[in-house]
């Protein structure tokens, strides 16, 4: 590449650096103290990764496994040729070791004499950090850069070394490794050949290097030196193992294949033993390096590396598109769910306009209920006024049609007595059909008095109903008279009663009165005060009911006044929210264009 095209590639990395420093700074000004239903921690994480890859002009590839699965022993065999990170059984790589080129040995600045000084100086910073883990403070400064003169580091390419994943500190471990990857050209994803994909490598897959192009990940089986039995080879041919180990290999590579974004991607693995390399190259063992097979990888994996760099820039161009893409859309649901709420806030303002209205005509029913109330005992004396007015003038009518009718009788009919008995009886029912409709005109006067109450208090509910939001059902104590029946079931009674003897029949045509056979009739005139009483009974039990009723429905009409007068004071907060929603509609309209 000439000097020209490095110029061309270097402003282009600029370019596309401030531009992505310019989403992310309007990204965080949108989202500032706003919740938004995707994770903002996360893309901040990528754009930021972003932008430090723009920056340079390196690869960066980090090295990624579970716990206990050959890590520093791989990166001893990669890049050191020695046993510089430790490797002890149990022991974990607490921080990133950020592992560059340089002419001299040195960690975090500080150079060292000899790559035995880098060891301790190394080990001694993993146990600090390991000890800050362990009791569960705060990590800080999680990242140690380590230099070395390193023929292939010298071709532009930097390593991360990162804890393992899969610890009982895994919240702390994955935001570090969230952060690593972002900053991350390619992987090696360093998997143990003998235990297979884990639960936990599945989840680690899929969620965490979806970013990293397919290309661009390494994985590597490690141990590979562990499945290979000795009695195995004295029992089985050469062919017949190396069929089971490409069985196994398939399998993980079809289960790593599940786990891609796009699952039609062709996996590609190595296999190797890194502690059969290491021993082969700190001893110098050429054949036990080549049965490592770890100068397979080698030879693959620097290469493409370092042809990567041209393809990097695009790659990184083409995820920034993904991650702008990917920020639209989210923005675009959360347009949607803004403009539902925007709708339900501008319908309670447009109901606390409708509110001031009506909480003063409900404030005047209440008053007029109140004052029903008030004047209940006043009301039950009149009813009792009303019923005895009505039985006086109920008796003064049957003694008028009574009368009446029996002084029709003329002396000729007299004369024939064997008639006679017929004659008065029908003389006096006929006086009480007659006397019929004038009763009932009384009873539905007094019926019509005593229930004027309730009348007056259903237009007041039916009021109070219409300016509130929700309607509360009151029941209406009201019995149903049917005058009709009544007067039929009196006159019924009265005909049973009255019985006729002779002695009763002479004195009447003696005399021509009624008086003496008024005792004859009492019985029905009770019969028929009975009913009139269960009137009353029924208009004072609604008297007393809409008493309790109204006091009732005064105290929840009160609350939905008080309800209807805080929407009125919160009216100036729904109109800002409503403002701030819409404003932030307009800014996710500039976003997604």
């Amino acid at each position: 590449m000439g000097i020209n095209q490095i110029e061309a590639l270097n402003q282009k990395r600029f370019d596309k650096q401030q531009e992505v420093k310019i989403f992310l700074n309007n990204l965080n000004s949108i989202t500032e103290n706003r919740t938004f239903n995707f994770n903002i921690e996360e893309t901040n994480f990528e754009l930021t990764g972003l932008i430090d890859k723009f920056n340079r002009d390196t690869i960066s590839i980090s090295i990624l496994s579970e716990v206990s699965s050959g890590k520093s022993t791989f990166l001893n065999a990669l890049v050191f040729n020695k046993p510089i990170l430790e490797s002890k059984i149990g022991e974990t790589t607490s921080k990133i070791f950020h592992i560059k080129y340089d002419e001299s040995y040195s960690i975090d600045g500080i150079k060292t004499e000899s790559i035995t000084n880098l060891k301790e100086q190394i080990a001694k910073e993993n146990h600090k950090n390991l000890e800050v883990i362990n009791q569960d403070e705060e990590i800080s400064a999680m990242q140690s850069v380590i230099t070395l003169p390193n023929k292939n580091l010298k071709k532009g390419i930097e390593l991360y070394d990162t804890p393992g994943f899969a610890t009982l500190k895994e919240k702390k471990i994955i935001t570090l490794l969230k952060e690593v990857i972002s900053k991350s050209d390619a992987t090696i994803l360093l998997l143990d050949i003998s235990q297979g994909i884990k639960e936990s490598e599945h989840l680690f897959i899929k969620k965490m290097l979806r970013n990293i192009p397919l290309n661009k990940r390494f994985i590597v089986l490690n141990k590979y030196d562990t499945i290979l039995d000795e009695d195995d080879l004295a029992i089985k041919t050469k062919e017949e193992i190396e069929e089971e180990i490409s069985a196994l290999i398939q399998n993980i590579e079809s289960t790593l294949q599940t786990l891609q974004q796009d699952s039609t991607q062709k996996i590609e693995s190595f296999h190797l033993s890194a502690k059969k390399a290491l021993v082969g190259k700190v001893k110098n063992d050429t054949l036990r390096l080549q049965e490592s097979r770890f100068p397979i990888f080698e030879e693959v994996f620097w290469k493409r590396v370092v042809e990567a760099k041209d393809e990097t820039f695009e790659d990184n161009i083409q995820l920034f598109n993904r991650l702008q893409e990917k920020v639209k859309k989210a923005f675009r649901e959360q347009k949607s769910i803004l403009e539902k709420e925007k709708r339900t806030l501008e319908l309670k303002v447009n109901a606390t306009i409708e509110n001031q209205s009506r909480i003063l005509t409900l404030k005047r029913d209440i008053e007029r209920l109140q004052e029903l109330n008030k004047s209940t005992k006043d009301r039950q004396k009149n009813i009792e006024a009303e019923e005895h007015k009505l039985l006086a003038d109920i008796l003064y009518i049957l003694k008028i049609n009574l009368t009446s009718e029996l002084t029709s009788i003329t002396y000729f009919q007299k004369i024939k007595f064997w008639t006679l008995k017929n004659r008065y009886k029908n003389s006096i029912l006929y006086g009480i059909k007659n006397a019929r409709s004038y009763i009932i005109q009384h009873i539905n006067k007094f019926i019509l008095v005593s229930s004027k109450e309730r009348g007056e208090m259903d237009s007041i509910l039916w009021s109070i109903n219409q300016n509130l939001t929700q309607l509360i059902v009151v029941g209406k104590h009201n019995k149903k008279i049917d005058l009709s029946k009544m007067m039929d079931r009196v006159i019924t009674r009265m005909e049973n009663h009255i019985t006729w003897d002779n002695s009763t029949l002479f004195a009447l045509l003696k005399y021509n009165i009624i008086t003496k056979k008024s005792k004859e009739l009492e019985p029905s005139y009770l019969e028929l005060i009975a009913e009139i009483s269960s009137i009353k009974r029924v208009n004072n039990n609604s008297i007393i009911k809409g008493r309790v009723e109204r006091e009732n429905y005064i105290v929840l009409v009160e609350e939905k006044i008080e309800k209807m007068q805080k929407m009125l004071e919160e009216r100036y907060i729904l109109e800002k929210e409503i403002q701030d929603i819409t404003l932030l509609i307009e800014e996710i309209d500039i976003w997604i264009g």
